[in-house]
């Protein structure tokens, strides 16, 4: 579902997985909107796009589609009738997704009361006042309670997407698409909305992102200080200082919690036994 400054990662993340050639015969999109055209957030103008059908087929897929901004238009025409539209289809059979701040879409049509919900960590304040019987969870990617799912922000609404890839058309199908994608890893909506991988990252030393990198494409790796300042041709005591004092960790406690969230990612996302992981964890060191 397309809507007024909508914001395009929001509603390209969605649209790359179903729209994948794995899926074909399987999903048929459609775009669908108050009015034919809209701008985007970014400034890009979409055209073409569908009414609003009378009632939804039951058994199709939702998707509400945010902005940063949609907090402050939910009182616009455009998004009252896209409101009162989904009073009108909450009483059907269809999977009701929102994407980032689209669940205060749905939050606004009463459709979370009583429900297990998430939106972006700055809008959880929001969506409580916008929906006070709703169980709002912090800290998630994303939420399944019955046929309405949520997911907290741009990049966690492929997380939300691939899941629904997982359940209807099995795990292998959902990591193939993860795979063509170049997705480092597939995500549960139990884990933290910031991540391991996006902790300790907000510095500008390009050296030392360049050395979160190279440990985050291989955290299994046997990653030493003298392999990693030869990488990124620093000495290993400025390399160890630099990054200290980027980071807040020293390296060789961040190379240990690298090697413990990929063994915590195996165990969630296979079904390896502990010796296998142990074993792959050794092995790949």
């Amino acid at each position: 579902m397309v809507l007024p400054r909508v914001h395009i990662m929001d509603l390209a993340a969605p649209a790359q997985i179903f729209a994948h050639d794995s899926l074909e015969g399987l999903v048929e999109l459609h775009y669908i909107s108050p009015s034919e055209d809209q701008s985007s957030y970014q400034g890009l103008h979409l055209t073409k796009l569908e009414a609003l059908p009378e009632q939804l087929p039951n058994n199709s897929w939702l998707l509400l589609i945010g902005t940063s901004k949609l907090a402050r238009h939910l009182d616009e025409p455009e998004y009252r009738h896209a409101v009162e539209w989904l009073r009108l289809q909450s009483q059907g059979k269809s999977l009701i997704a929102g994407i980032c701040s689209g669940t205060l879409l749905a939050a606004k049509a009463g459709m979370l009361d009583g429900k297990r919900c998430t939106t972006h960590h700055e809008l959880t304040d929001v969506l409580r006042t916008l929906a006070p019987e709703a169980r709002v969870q912090e800290d998630c990617i994303f939420v399944n309670d019955g046929h309405l799912w949520s997911s907290a922000g741009i990049t966690t609404g492929l997380d939300l997407c691939l899941q629904l890839v997982a359940d209807h058309w099995g795990h292998g199908k959902a990591l193939e698409i993860a795979r063509s994608l170049v997705l480092y890893q597939r995500r549960s909506g139990h884990e933290q909305q910031v991540s391991f991988w996006l902790n300790h990252r907000n510095h500008i030393h390009s050296r030392i992102h360049d050395v979160q990198d190279m440990i985050m494409s291989a955290p299994g790796h046997s990653w030493t200080l003298s392999e990693l300042s030869v990488r990124v041709h620093l000495s290993e005591r400025h390399l160890s200082r630099m990054f200290t004092r980027a980071t807040g960790e020293s390296l060789q406690d961040y190379l240990q919690q690298a090697r413990v969230e990929l063994a915590r990612q195996l165990l969630e996302q296979t079904r390896l036994s502990l010796d296998e992981i142990a074993e792959k964890m050794w092995l790949s060191g």
